[in-house]
């Protein structure tokens, strides 16, 4: 399920050697969080891209066809480009993530240098073997890892130094370059733990993918109205799990390497975006007065093809879990239990982008057993139809087009009330 590019809020810079405010802005601990997962969505946002030219150039799709010669490399490879450089794009989308002044150049920048300079040190006691140097960034050790904490690294170091009078700009990068030496020297060291630990902490997950995969459903839908779900995201979808020549994640597994494991955190989105939300739209509709349905019937009904063509999700969730959070946590807990179910069924599918119909035919092919994802897309259709229509009328809650009308004034209970002028 995506996640939309954040709108960032123009806010004033502060002045030199003043501090933000301290209360519910970027010092405190979820607000860092919520604006590193703002950052997070950046880069994610562009792999819709890459996923779509990745699997057009493959030999399943337009790679089966000899006349097209090297346009189906060529395509294939421009996918891959963004998903093998996806360290730098997480770096780059911290540095406009947690960065609040005016000027974004100088944060970005810095977060690139940050991780340039740790990936090349941590090569320095993890060196690649002989016949992989050619490995993209993707691929090295720690993977996307290293450019998230590159980034981190690199704005913590900025905004303390970053504007002093007696600390010139060129200073501060070479503050930024020696940190991101050491912690690449430190990261280096501490590579085959810390694989070791990525790697046995996958294989319990592998183990029990039921359990695995519900809790990682639940959280996800769960943080997603304070945008804490990205880091998440990008830990589970990115970083976790091998599955052979340096490919880490869920999502590089199935789309790049085709693993027919891969998908345990991926395909559990399917039956929510293709029929659930869909119908959780209809129910909020049939719900809505009948004065106010023509209304809301044009808020949702786009809303709910969006959902199922594409996958975006966030159209119709807007709609309920502000007003209406009980209908949230049903579709939290349900979003975790259709994790669980295909997981127990041993269905592999995945996406880039989100889990709507687009990417369920375009990654049809190197699924495993998608068909049945249909049939449990339709059950969810229903579960989520009725159960929406039951919790809206039994608690009366205020979904579109239910919230009550507007009374006139109190102008006196003698004074006859007058019907508005046509």
């Amino acid at each position: 399920m995506v996640t939309l590019p954040f709108a960032r809020t123009k806010q004033p810079a502060p002045a030199p050697h003043e501090h933000a405010p301290t209360s519910a802005d970027a010092s405190a601990p979820m607000e860092r969080l919520r604006r590193m997962g703002e950052g997070l969505a950046l880069p994610i946002a562009a792999l819709p891209a890459a996923g779509l030219l990745l699997r057009l150039g493959q030999d399943d799709l337009l790679g089966r066809f000899d006349q097209l010669h090297r346009a189906p490399e060529v395509i294939s490879s421009a996918g891959a480009a963004i998903l093998d450089n996806l360290p730098a794009l997480f770096a780059v989308g911290l540095g406009l993530g947690l960065n609040r002044a005016k000027d974004a150049a100088g944060p970005v920048l810095a977060c690139l240098v940050s991780y340039l300079v740790i990936a090349k040190v941590i090569l320095v006691f993890a060196p690649l073997a002989a016949g992989q140097l050619d490995t993209p960034p993707a691929r090295m050790p720690y993977g996307a890892l290293a450019g998230i904490i590159g980034g981190l690294l690199a704005m913590a170091i900025w905004k303390r130094v970053a504007g002093r009078p007696r600390i010139p700009q060129f200073a501060a990068y070479g503050i930024i370059a020696l940190a991101a030496t050491i912690a690449g020297a430190l990261l280096g060291l501490a590579y085959p733990t810390v694989d070791h630990g990525l790697t046995a902490a996958a294989e319990a997950v592998a183990d029990h993918a039921v359990v695995g995969g519900g809790l990682f459903g639940l959280l996800n839908r769960l943080l997603t109205p304070i945008g804490l779900h990205q880091p998440l995201n990008a830990v589970v979808w990115f970083l976790t799990g091998d599955c052979g020549n340096g490919i880490k994640g869920d999502v590089p597994c199935f789309i790049q390497a085709h693993d027919p494991d891969a998908g345990v955190f991926l395909t559990g989105f399917y039956p929510v975006a293709l029929a659930g939300l869909p119908a959780a739209a209809l129910a909020m509709w049939r719900c809505a007065h009948p004065d106010q349905r023509r209304r809301v019937g044009a808020l949702l009904l786009p809303a709910a093809i969006l959902c199922a063509v594409t996958g975006v999700t966030e159209p119709i969730e807007l709609t309920f879990v502000f007003v209406a959070p009980v209908l949230f946590v049903i579709h939290a807990v349900l979003t975790g239990l259709s994790l669980a179910l295909v997981n127990l069924l041993e269905i592999r599918h995945g996406f880039v982008f989100s889990a709507g119909g687009l990417d369920y035919l375009f990654n049809y092919s190197i699924a495993t057993r998608p068909l049945l994802l249909l049939p449990i897309a339709a059950a969810y259709g229903a579960i989520y139809y009725f159960l929406f229509r039951w919790a809206i009328t039994r608690f009366n809650l205020r979904t579109p087009g239910r919230a009550p009308a507007e009374s006139p004034p109190d102008t006196g209970a003698d004074e006859p009330r007058h019907a508005p002028a046509p």
